[in-house]
């Protein structure tokens, strides 16, 4: 009994240690890069995971292939963060793009997109699907111009400035993270043919002001516009059916609220209406159809 029990202990360490072994040999994997991309490959095809950003490089170009194989994925937080570039080149077999993957990049003034490619394609600097129906993201720092210490310039009150920018017709979604820490800009025009605004499409568009909300809305993600401050009364139309949660959190300013579906009928998230940092406001009136 006791020579079987040692031996079934030595079969159970020499398992662990294959299984090490492959584990190692997959962070391996994951470890590759080129140009400042982390990448991998799955199913013979690459995925950005990743890029060390570097003061020296400005523009990036995701290329049509590494090591043969074709790069279709930049996966979450594979170009996020890089305070550095200011243009993002899609290679022409890019198709997917996590929701994290292309955020947060603050000085960034232009998205491209190859010839060839048939998922995406850019406008004025902005990301779109290539059927124009999703607004994948808008680049952080378009219009502004930065000093040479990094910092937007201010007008005479010391506010950041910022551009206006109308989201084109035909526009249907707003994806997921699509405006996220756009702190440079105020979108004056949403179009009637949007239904869908994705979690955190708006959260810190900290120069967002009040606007016109389009008719066909029907979704609003979660923290789709929190912590924003300049955010005073809005209006949303009948075809409403889902707030989430979160939505509104700290619009401490957005006092008025009118909903024109019934409450009865919404799918309505954990602390979806507007708030001071999670606190009701006592003065905020919403209202809803009868």
């Amino acid at each position: 009994m006791k020579k079987k029990l040692i031996c079934l202990l030595l079969l159970a360490a020499m398992a662990a240690s294959l299984c090490s072994c492959a584990v190692i040999d997959n962070l391996a994997v994951l470890q590759k890069s080129t140009d400042g991309m982390t990448y991998k490959e799955v199913d013979g095809e690459i995925h950005i995971t990743g890029y060390s950003d570097k003061t020296t490089v400005t523009e990036l170009t995701i290329p049509d292939e590494i090591d043969g194989k074709p790069v279709t994925v930049i996966a979450d937080f594979g170009v996020s963060n890089a305070d550095s570039l200011k243009v993002i080149t899609l290679g022409k077999n890019v198709r997917e793009i996590g929701t994290w993957g292309l955020t947060n990049n603050q000085h960034l003034a232009a998205f491209a997109v190859a010839e060839g490619n048939t998922a995406f394609k850019a406008e004025d600097g902005v990301l779109f699907s290539a059927d124009g129906k999703t607004l994948y993201n808008y680049p952080c720092g378009r219009g502004i111009e930065f000093d040479r210490f990094g910092m937007a310039p201010t007008d005479e009150e010391g506010n950041s400035v910022y551009v206006d920018y109308e989201i084109p017709d035909g526009v249907e979604t707003v994806r997921d993270k699509a405006f996220y820490k756009c702190y440079y800009v105020n979108v004056t025009r949403f179009p009637d043919t949007i239904s869908v605004i994705g979690e955190k499409a708006f959260h810190k568009c900290t120069s967002l002001k009040d606007f016109t909300m389009p008719a066909a809305i029907e979704r609003i993600g979660k923290d789709a516009f929190s912590y924003n401050e300049n955010l005073t009364h809005l209006e949303i139309g009948e075809n409403i059916k889902e707030i989430g949660e979160y939505a509104f959190f700290y619009c401490k300013n957005l006092k008025s609220l009118t909903i024109r579906a019934k409450e009865s009928d919404l799918t309505l998230g954990k602390k979806w209406q507007p708030t001071d940092k999670g606190k009701i406001l006592e003065d905020l009136t919403v209202t809803f159809a009868e």
